[in-house]
Order: C-alpha cells, then structure tokens, then sequence
C-alpha cells in the first residue's frame, strides 16, 4: 500500500528479537533489585547495631525539662476560654451554638477533668512545700 508497512507485514521474526531482549531487562531487573535487597539488608543490620549504641547515650534517670512541661493542656483549654467569655462573651457563645450536642458534652467534659487535674496539681504543689519546709530527719 503505497510504501506503509502494516503490522502483518513486518512478521519476520523481530518478535524473537523482542523477546530476548525482554528476558535480557528481566535479567538485569531481577539482579537490580537482588542488590537493592542485599543493601537493605545490611542496612537494617547496621541501623540495629545504632540502635543498641543509640540507648546507652540516654538513662531514665535523666529528665529533659521544657518550661511547657508544667502546663496542663485541659487547665490551658478552660482558662482561654473563660478568658474569651470574659472578654468577648457573645463571640464565645456563637461558636459554642454552633456546636454539635456531642461536641458540647466534649467540651463540658474537658472543663470538668481540668478542673479535677486543677485540684491535683494544687495538692502536688502543697505537698512538696510542706515536705520541703519539713526539716530533714
């Protein structure tokens, strides 16, 4: 047909060709991927060994303090927003209508936790003041 070769006229044994030249990149895959698993493999081995060296850097005698560390989350939540009802109550009661019943049960439950959490806390503080005004025995 007026020069074109079709697909049937091409039938002269380049599938063949075709397909030792597939089992060739299926060869060099498979040993691509043999190494890949070989230095993973030894990468795991060498991330194991950094591990055990990694644990003896740190005890649990040593404790890192951060100064957030002495805020409570839940005391944190009521306090903003008993400073939002004082400062600005009609934005705080629009966002709390538009709350789900299951969202404003969340948040009354959160309210009261803080303030049990509040009550642990100022019995914690009270205790290590009187066992630090305490003289030693």
């Amino acid at each position: 047909m007026d020069g074109f070769q079709t697909d049937d006229d091409e039938d002269d044994g380049s599938d063949k060709e075709m397909g030792v030249d597939a089992e060739d990149e299926d060869e060099a895959d498979s040993m691509r991927l043999q190494k890949l698993a070989a230095q993973a493999k030894a990468f795991r081995t060498n991330d194991d060994d950094d591990e055990d060296d990694s644990d003896d850097d740190f005890s649990d005698d040593e404790e890192l303090q951060s100064p957030i560390d002495e805020v409570d989350p839940f005391i944190f939540f009521v306090d903003i927003v008993k400073a939002m009802q004082a400062s600005d109550p009609l934005r705080l009661q629009n966002l709390t209508q538009t709350l789900d019943f299951h969202y404003q049960a969340l948040a009354n439950g959160v309210a009261q936790h803080a303030e049990q959490r509040r009550a642990e806390i100022e019995k914690e503080q009270m205790e290590k003041a009187s066992a630090a005004a305490a003289p030693p025995s």
